[in-house]
This record gives structure tokens, sequence and C-alpha cells, in this order.
């Protein structure tokens, strides 16, 4: 970066006209957001990469999967050994948080228009926006056992949200906006003590790029009354910053992308983000979640929502989000031993939750959540485990599998499979996935069961990749036994096999102990 385009606001004013610059050589509708903000593999985009690039991910995952394992020791005897509650398996102390408002530095480096590296004033939150976004946060999750301050601890573990910046540069206008990125994905909070940042300051760079406001107002929605583009600018950046918080707070509490998908049952949202052909094999079932873009753990990868989404609206936890909370809370969590073998069926058992849905088709009634989570292992290559269940024609079931974006153990990357068994013990293929659209873990989304029958789900360990299309629309794969990575088809990992109905009536104002 030359001295010449490093740019203070006040050389800013001096040298160009802000306004006129924006609107002849740069066009804002074109800022995208940058949606790998939760550390590690769980949320980055493994469409369009090369084989090199597919490589370093698979060993800086294996790497950090490893590193947790030696920090704190595997984790697959907390497994209950019958179907019951596993309730006690984890740490079930109030989970504390830190909101850190204070600056590191009274400026910090943005990328404007024509590529210009500009320093800016940070935003200092008055004590009022403080508060009201720890009272969002708090409302967010009110009825789960997590509880918010804005002074440090003195004692005991806590998670930490800091207002700032900690990557070199969140604002790029060339290559995309970070409003926050969470230390990983942490499945059933295991981790009390980690950390995740929020950006706020795009909007008072935009005020500042235009005094008067118009830059402001037509990106975050927030119009500028009575010309007060401060009381703008301050609405602005607390509906950001609230819903960036719990959004990345989320990912530490172990949520990820595609848990802001709609009302179970409705599939993958019309958007066209993500596109069938992100997962692998292509999705064919239902497209019409559009309730995910009301939902915290929206993001541009998962719904395709943009910079005012995040102004505009005060998302909320969908049910996807909520069994995870819940989860990590009083776990329900089986052995793969005690639901295999001698025609053993898998019991999705009820789990009782606080319905979190401030509006769609199942906010205003209690949640009929139904779940199996099952602690597995694949303990050869080729192995393929079976859990069969009863299942209802017309219903929809979902399966989430967790062994390499989110390691559980030692690593592996697996599939799932679902089938009908028929009368003459053959079996129908339902529906399958190998690949999530982001990431490598596999996910089954809104399954429909044509019949009333017994269903298999069986998770593999495949030995091909997709990592995307080339130019001329073909598959690419990665083979891992041929390139050295076959210890990836033997691993631990975690299966959530569940079902959600809304249904009339009062439910439960938060999660039972909580």
């Amino acid at each position: 970066m030359k001295i010449k385009d490093i740019l203070t606001p006040s050389l800013l004013a001096l040298a160009i006209s802000p306004f006129a610059v924006a609107q002849e050589t740069f066009d804002y509708s074109e800022l995208k957001l940058i949606t790998d903000d939760c550390g590690g593999a769980g949320c980055f985009d493994r469409r369009n990469l090369t084989a090199d690039q597919v490589q370093l991910v698979l060993d800086s995952a294996q790497a950090q999967a490893r590193k947790s394992l030696n920090s704190s020791g595997n984790q697959d005897g907390s497994a209950a050994n019958g179907q019951g509650l596993a309730i006690g398996s984890g740490n079930n102390d109030t989970q504390v948080v830190y909101l850190d408002f204070e600056n590191s530095s009274p400026f910090f480096w943005a990328v404007i228009f024509g590529g210009q590296l500009a320093q800016f004033p940070s935003y200092e939150f008055s004590a009022t926006e403080r508060d009201e976004i720890q009272r969002r946060l708090e409302a967010d999750y009110s009825g789960f056992d997590i509880s918010f301050t804005q002074s440090v601890p003195e004692e005991g573990e806590f998670s930490t949200l800091n207002f700032e910046c900690e990557d070199q540069i969140c604002i790029d206008f060339t290559s995309g906006i970070l409003f926050g990125r969470a230390q990983g994905i942490d499945i059933g909070n295991q981790v009390r003590n980690d950390s995740a940042f929020v950006d706020a300051n795009l909007w008072s760079v935009f005020a500042q790029l235009d005094p008067s406001g118009s830059f402001l107002t037509s990106l975050s929605g927030i119009p500028v009354e009575n010309g007060d583009v401060a009381a703008a600018l301050s609405t602005a950046t607390v509906n950001q910053a609230s819903n960036t918080a719990a959004h990345e707070l989320g990912h530490n509490l172990g949520l990820r992308h595609h848990d802001s998908f709609g009302s179970p049952g409705t599939g993958i949202p019309t958007t066209g983000v993500p596109s069938p052909f992100d997962f692998f094999p292509v999705f064919d079932g239902l497209a019409e979640g559009d309730e995910a873009q009301l939902h915290m753990m929206a993001s541009g990868a998962s719904v395709g929502i943009g910079l005012s989404d995040s102004t505009l609206r005060d998302r909320f936890f969908s049910e996807r989000s909520v069994i995870k909370l819940a989860a990590g809370e009083r776990p329900r969590l089986v052995s793969e031993a005690s639901v295999t073998g001698r025609n053993k069926l898998v019991h999705l058992r009820k789990v009782v939750a606080p319905n979190t849905l401030v509006e769609g088709e199942n906010a205003g009634g209690k949640l009929d959540i139904r779940e199996a989570l099952i602690r597995g292992q694949i303990s050869q290559s080729g192995e393929v485990d079976n859990y069969r269940f009863r299942g209802k024609g017309g219903s929809f079931v979902s399966a989430e599998f967790n062994g390499f974006d989110v390691p559980v153990g030692e690593p592996v990357i697996g599939a799932v499979s679902l089938y009908r068994e028929l009368g003459d013990g053959s079996s129908e293929l339902v529906a399958e996935n190998f690949q999530n659209f982001e990431g490598f873990d596999a996910l089954l989304i809104d399954a429909e069961l044509p019949v009333d029958g017994i269903y298999r789900l069986e998770v593999s360990a495949p030995n091909l990749l997709s990592f995307g299309y080339d130019a001329a629309g073909n598959l690419q794969l990665f083979p891992l036994d041929e390139t050295g990575n076959g210890a990836l088809r033997t691993g631990d990992y975690n299966l959530s096999l569940y079902q959600v109905d809304g249904k009339p009536g009062q439910g439960v104002s938060s999660v039972p102990g909580s």
C-alpha cells in the first residue's frame, strides 16, 4: 500500500468530495458480507477451491482437532449407556458472558473506494447504547442459562464479546465486510471461556464519508429524521451490534449458519442461497424455508442476507437453534452401542425447550421437539453404522453429522443416507447428503417420510469429497485414500436426528433447570 493511498478523514475531506467519488466510481450495492465468521472449518466455503487448497483445509482442521484432543481429552465417555438422559455430563453452571465495549485503539483502518486505506475514529458506545445491546442479548437468550455483564467477572470462567474488530481490517470495500467472528463452533458448550468479536464501525464510516447521511440511509435502511444523522447512526450501530453479538455467541454455543433454516419441513430458502447445487449430492428437497431470513444464525451464505438485514431486523433464534441450545444445557446424548444391533430402534425423545420464535409458522404456541443425539465412531475404513427408527408417513426428519468441521474427538468426514426398509428385506433410498453447503460435514435437511414404517439412517465415511464445480460445470472430487488422507475415514462423531412440529398451547419459558 502506497503512502499516498493512506488517508485520514480530514485528508479525505480536503482531497475529495466523497459523495461525488462514490457516486461516480463505486457501486456500494456490490459490498459483500464475509461469511467465514466462526473459526475452524465450520463456516468456510469449500466451493471453487483447488485440490491444493482442499489439502490445506484438511491439514489445518486435523491439526486443530488433535490440539483440542490433547488439551481436553477425548469426550466420548460422556454418552449414556442407555437411551435416557445424560444430564450432568457437562458443566451445568450458568454461562457468564462479559460484554467488553472498551476500544483498544481510538482509531481503526478501513479500505474504502478506490482501494484506499483510510483511518477512522473508533465508535464509542454510550452507556445507553451499551445497556440496550445487553438488554437485547438478554431477551434473545432469555430461555437459556446465560447471563450478561459489562463488568469483568472476578471469579470463574466466562465468555467474552469484544465490540471491536480483532482482525487487521474488517471493513474492505474491495473484498468484503466482516461484522464479527467467533472463536469456533463449540458443540455442547464445552469451552466456557471462549471469545468472539463484533465490529459495528461500518455505519460510522458511511456517515463520515457522506455527512449528509445519504450513504448511511441507503445502505442501512435507517432514515435520517430532521437532519439528525447521529441518531440514525446510533440506531444502525446498535441494531447491527446486537444481532451480530447474538449470532457470534451462537457459534460459540454450537450453532451453525444452517441452523437459520426456516420452519422444519420447509427445506432451504427460495432466495437461491444456498443453491441446491451447493450440496453434495444436489439437494432435491423442498425450497420453501424463507423464515430463515428472520433467524439469528442467518448469513450471506445460508440465506443471502445483505448489509441492511442486520440493521432493519431484530432477529431471533429458530427451532433448529433451540434444539442445540437446549442440548448444551441438558444433553440427551446416547452411545452408538445402545441403539444399534439386535433389531434395536432409536427413539426420538421429547426435548423440553422454550419457543423463541417471534413470528412464523410455529410462533405463538409450543414446540414439539423430538431428537436422538448419538455419539458414534467409525473404527475402520468402509464401516457403515446403521440407526433404525420408526417413522410416520408425511412427517419430516433431519439429520446432522458433526465430525470434521465440528470435531468431537478424532476427526472424520462422514455422510448420511436415509432408507425405508421394505417388507421383502430390501431398502429404498429416501434422501442422502455427503457434504453441506459450508464445510464438509453432512446435513440431511427435512427429508419427508413417504409412509409409516421402519427407516434406517446409515452413517459412513466415503472416500470422495466434493469441492464444487469447474468452469465447465463438472463436479470436482477429492479422493482421501489416494491423497494420504485415509485417516479421515475413521473417527468420532455426533449425530443429531430430529423432528419439530408446532402445537397450540403455552410451552415452557426456559430449559428446565436453567
